[in-house]
């Protein structure tokens, strides 16, 4: 016993027939165009993971270079900063041990002067 649907088959004319086998082609032709779609749709993602891909690469890159050029800035700050101490502390240095120096001067022509004094008290 056929089927609702079979029955209807049954009673479609020619011209109906191939209207159904037009359509079928159409859908069959749409098919592929959304294939071809989903393709392009695929290749556009691809494009796009390939544009976030190379923008993370320059923003990594660029990162990288600011990280490099701060630490060489630091760098010589902390050179100069170095160099400034150093210089600061030799000058304290040189200053001190000149002023030791004049100490030790001006007390050895004390004790000459003294000892000069007290020999000619002494013979006179």
């Amino acid at each position: 016993m056929p089927t609702i649907l079979e029955g209807f088959n049954e009673q479609r004319t020619p011209m109906s027939r191939a209207l159904r086998t037009k359509k079928c082609k159409k859908e069959g032709l749409l098919g592929h165009v959304n294939t071809h779609m989903h393709d392009k749709c695929y290749s556009n993602l691809l494009l796009l993971l390939l544009l976030l891909l190379l923008v993370v690469v320059i923003v990594v890159v660029v990162v990288v270079v600011v990280v490099v050029v701060v630490v060489e800035v630091v760098v010589v700050v902390v050179v100069v900063v170095v160099v400034e101490v150093v210089v600061v502390v030799a000058t304290v240095l040189v200053v001190v041990v000149a002023e030791i120096v004049v100490i030790v001067v001006v007390v050895v022509v004390v004790v000459v002067v003294v000892v000069v004094v007290v020999v000619i008290v002494v013979l006179k």
